[in-house]
């Protein structure tokens, strides 16, 4: 208990994955769900080669699933930015037609 020894605690590195909240931002790019694709990949390859009784198992396919998730969040995100880019280009047409038209109505 008051041993200068600092007690070491084991997180094991290779399991923890980087920080998700930078693919949580509104620009998201085919880039960011092709990365977290190979992720998943590489991490179902070494889930393939685990026992299905080691400790780390549950947490392999845990961070399978939270990468999964996120993965199925970004391709909906992107499809609501799509809607919503046709729905400005929708809004964009519109005015000006309105303003074409209005300018013929001045004449």
């Amino acid at each position: 208990m008051f041993s200068r020894k600092t007690r070491q605690t084991y997180t094991p590195q290779h399991y923890l994955d980087y920080d998700h909240e930078d693919y949580l931002a509104s620009d998201v790019d085919e880039s960011d769900i092709d990365a977290l694709q190979n992720r998943v990949d590489e991490l179902q390859l070494r889930l393939d080669d685990t026992d299905v009784m080691a400790d780390h198992y549950d947490e392999l396919q845990d961070r399978i699933d939270e990468l999964q998730d996120r993965i199925d969040c970004l391709e909906e995100w992107e499809e609501i930015q799509d809607e919503l880019d046709d729905l400005c280009d929708e809004l964009d047409n519109l005015e000006f037609e309105r303003d074409l038209y209005g300018d013929h109505n001045d004449w």
